[in-house]
């Protein structure tokens, strides 16, 4: 008998919350990305503002802290690697990884229980 968690970070492109942007500068690098192409790739996710328009009225302008731009082509990519290392704790439990969705298996007689291997996705 196997216990099945199905995992869906809906929305996982919009929430990408920037202070782990040195956790994703560190796997870039690992990945030997020209300098350039790291340069441009944080300045896509830094430094970004909005403002709400209503009627005449302009609002200030309010950093985003949050979130890839909408229909970038790197901010999939980026996902990617930001989840690439996820791996489960045990070698019994198996974990699937698609786009934003995660799938956790764990066996009923298993070394570490599903409650340890989703705190450990969450973290």
């Amino acid at each position: 008998m196997f216990i099945y968690l199905l995992i869906d970070f809906s929305k996982a492109f919009d929430v990408v919350y920037h202070g782990i942007l040195p956790v994703l500068a560190a796997k870039l690098a690992r990945l030997n990305m020209p300098p350039a192409i790291l340069s441009w790739i944080f300045s896509l996710l830094t430094g970004r503002t909005q403002r709400v328009k209503h009627g005449s009225q302009l609002s200030s302008p309010k950093p985003i802290n949050r979130g890839i731009v909408q229909g970038s082509g790197v901010g999939p990519t980026l996902y990617i690697i930001m989840e690439g290392d996820l791996k489960e704790l045990s070698s019994n439990n198996l974990l699937f990884k698609y786009a934003d969705d995660t799938n956790l298996l764990v066996p009923e007689i298993t070394d570490v229980d599903i409650k340890d291997e989703f705190n450990n996705i969450l973290k």
